[in-house]
């Protein structure tokens, strides 16, 4: 599971925007009425190999850089 301490200010932004731009309207059946905090424990991952971290939403998963950088 992802911590606070895990993330930087800047990925914290960004997963605020990726929630709201790809999860929280979504009728996805994966991702219906999911709250942040839930997607956060579920969906939400460090890598093992940088301080990236990875996010799956509906049909992709988007990279988190430390500077708040997201790529497909």
């Amino acid at each position: 599971m992802l911590t606070a301490d895990q993330v930087t200010a800047e990925q914290s932004a960004a997963l605020v925007r990726v929630f709201t731009r790809h999860v929280r309207d979504t009728d996805h059946l994966d991702f219906r009425n999911m709250g942040f905090i839930d997607w956060i424990q579920r969906d939400v991952a460090k890598t093992y190999f940088d301080d990236s971290i990875m996010a799956c939403v509906p049909t992709m998963w988007i990279g988190i850089e430390p500077d708040g950088y997201t790529h497909t």
